[in-house]
């Protein structure tokens, strides 16, 4: 199965309707015609534009419910993950951060062609965010950045009580892990491996903040 197939087998069974699998299918068309000029991914076929980023961007939504919350992507990049979440749950208030300014005009005018509402992008690093963000998100997601001491203090800062930190991850480290659980905000680590049928892993760590 190509990876447009799964994506649309989980559009159908989240009973999603047409329109959000056609975003994704313009999603796709200015990736592709913009690659070059705004360096968003490397050497992708289109199967692979379908499976290792829209699709994998949204296998999380198996377990959690995006509905009706506040989600900063950050390291937002291309928009994974939090462009294709953002298209099959439209009440999700998305904020991408990404450092990179070509890459944030990428998102700008993504935002546009999609017609995508309730989203901002936003040009900084995580450790500028001002105090205004505090206790904000109700997720935090991280697919392509590696956590150091001072993101994770961060992300915990900005993240509500409950709030969720979410980490792609292709294997699971157990440091990280150990790094994550030793935090005092941290009220819980859930490890989630979720094993597809596909040829890439993809397992995800989960903190919740007390």
């Amino acid at each position: 199965m190509e990876g447009k197939e799964y994506l649309r087998e989980f559009i159908s069974k989240k009973n999603l309707d047409e329109i959000s699998f056609a975003q994704f299918e313009k999603y796709e068309s200015l990736l592709l015609e913009k690659n070059k000029k705004f360096n968003l991914i490397s050497k992708n076929t289109e199967s692979e534009i379908w499976s290792k980023h829209f699709f994998d961007s949204v296998l999380i939504a198996e377990h959690l419910d995006f509905n009706n919350t506040s989600v900063l992507d950050f390291g937002s990049g291309a928009g994974f993950p939090g462009i294709p979440l953002k298209i099959i749950f439209p009440s999700m208030k998305l904020y991408c951060l990404e450092s990179t300014r070509k890459k944030t005009l990428f998102l700008k005018l993504l935002v546009q062609e999609l017609e995508l509402e309730t989203i901002q992008i936003i040009n900084d690093r995580i450790e500028n965010l001002d105090v205004n963000y505090n206790d904000f998100f109700d997720i935090l997601l991280v697919r392509a950045v590696k956590m150091s001491d001072e993101y994770l203090k961060k992300a915990f800062e900005i993240l509500r009580s409950d709030g969720s930190l979410i980490v792609y991850k292709s294997t699971i480290d157990d440091n990280e892990v150990d790094k994550i659980n030793a935090l005092s905000e941290c009220q819980t680590i859930k490890l989630q491996r979720i094993e597809k049928d596909v040829p890439w892993k993809r397992a995800f760590i989960i903190a919740k903040k007390r």
